[in-house]
């Protein structure tokens, strides 16, 4: 047999193998297809979003205050859709986020004034409060508990991809068009084509729901009742792991609707050269995702951990040193590379954390993923007032000793602590 002829059967293979397992496990499968055809559609709105903020006449710290308003709203309602996905099913809530996000998606393109993107901000913060507690727990519930932060990886992989390219169409659309109602058109029919996927493939977390826990702990009421865990049992254990995850966030978060404002003003890019720059990462995370999971499952987590904070703080100097084209394209992939290698980690590690109370499940995630909901609060504000008071390399500049700072945190907090 030749070369040619067993390199074609291993890559059949390969591929029977992935078919296989898509048809083992098509909820995973499709919470990724979701995953990437809505973000490609709100990676469009994202990267359009600052730059129509200030066409219409915003500063940048309204900009700053413009994602952060977003973030407060899934930060209050958040813990409300947790207990919704808890109390009747993570299928029905991932199903009203991805209904609602779609009709979102649509108001964008009717947006005329500020106070109009002030609004959707709010509303799109509710969608995605309803949707991250139930993407999550679903993942958690369906994926292997010895490959978990694979799992997460592909899922974050698709979103991440599905982001960057949906960057790049709008960079382009906009300097071909100057027409933001038309990225926005074409970013809501993309993001409806995912309600299909989710009705039609997504399947509830298998195990018990809270009613069916009640039924049961009615049934065996002769039995001695075993006291339920206090809000500080449950959660203060958790706290230093959510500190960690604040201060990734707000590091990276700095970048959050301003990456192009800054290759625009800083690095005097075109509008369609910063859509490139923010999609040249595609490659990079199809790799760094599944490649970093593996190594969090096989290897030790912390090296996954720390990625992200390494490449925010490096990226963060080449912006500032290497204000060109080649700059911003070589930090965004480093910055998103370190995006991909962190998330699965992170995802994995909250999932068996809550595995210990299923019953909980999405709640337990909702509290430990806060942490990057208040991420996105603070750190678009805090870039967003430092560069109009002071200076876009400033901001960079505290982004860096932040990365530093977060960096010696997570060799604190998970020295000892190998693989998953």
């Amino acid at each position: 047999m030749s070369p040619t002829g067993n390199h074609k059967r291993s890559l059949k293979q390969i591929l029977v193998g992935f078919i296989e397992r898509i048809r083992e496990n098509p909820t995973i499968a499709a919470i990724t297809a979701e995953g990437f055809l809505t973000r490609l559609g709100f990676g469009m709105v994202g990267f359009a979003v600052p730059l129509f903020a200030l066409k219409l006449g915003m500063s940048l710290s309204e900009v700053g205050v413009l994602y952060a308003l977003q973030s407060v709203t899934v930060l209050i309602v958040k813990p409300l859709m947790a207990w919704a996905a808890d109390r009747f099913g993570s299928k029905p809530a991932l199903v009203f986020a991805v209904t609602m996000r779609c009709l979102v998606g649509l108001l964008f393109v009717f947006v005329t004034l500020p106070w109009h993107l002030y609004t959707i901000r709010i509303l799109q913060g509710i969608m995605t409060a309803a949707r991250d507690p139930s993407a999550n727990a679903l993942i958690a519930g369906h994926g292997n508990k010895k490959s978990m932060a694979t799992a997460f990886a592909w899922y974050l992989t698709a979103r991440d991809v599905g982001h960057s390219l949906g960057a790049a169409a709008a960079g382009l659309l906009i300097a071909a068009t100057d027409n933001y109602q038309l990225v926005f058109a074409i970013a809501f029919i993309t993001s409806c084509i995912a309600i299909i996927t989710v009705l039609r493939y997504v399947n509830e977390v298998p195990g018990k729901s809270i009613e069916q826990a009640n039924e049961e702990e009615a049934a065996a009421a002769a039995l001695p009742p075993v006291p339920a865990l206090s809000f500080r049992e449950a959660y203060v254990p958790l706290l230093p792991y959510f500190g960690f995850g604040l201060m990734v966030a707000i590091t990276a978060q700095m970048m959050r609707g301003i990456f192009p404002i800054i290759a625009v003003q800083y690095g005097h890019l075109t509008v369609a050269e910063a859509g490139i720059a923010a999609s040249a990462s595609s490659i990079a995370i199809l790799g760094a995702g599944p490649a970093f999971a593996w190594l969090s499952d096989n290897i030790h987590r912390s090296v996954a951990l720390i990625a992200r904070s390494i490449a925010n703080g490096v990226s963060s100097l080449m912006y500032i040193y290497w204000p060109s084209f080649a700059g911003f394209v070589t930090g965004c992939i480093l910055d998103d590379t370190g995006k991909a290698a962190f998330r699965p980690t992170w995802g994995a590690i909250l999932a068996e954390l809550a595995s210990a109370h299923p019953v909980r499940r999405a709640r337990i995630i909702t509290f430990l993923d806060m942490s990057s909901t208040m991420g996105e609060i603070i750190g678009p504000l805090l870039a967003g007032f430092i560069m109009s008071a002071f200076s876009i390399p400033l901001m960079l500049g505290l982004r860096v000793a932040l990365s530093i700072g977060t960096e010696v945190y997570a060799v604190v907090l998970f020295r000892g602590k190998g693989r998953g």
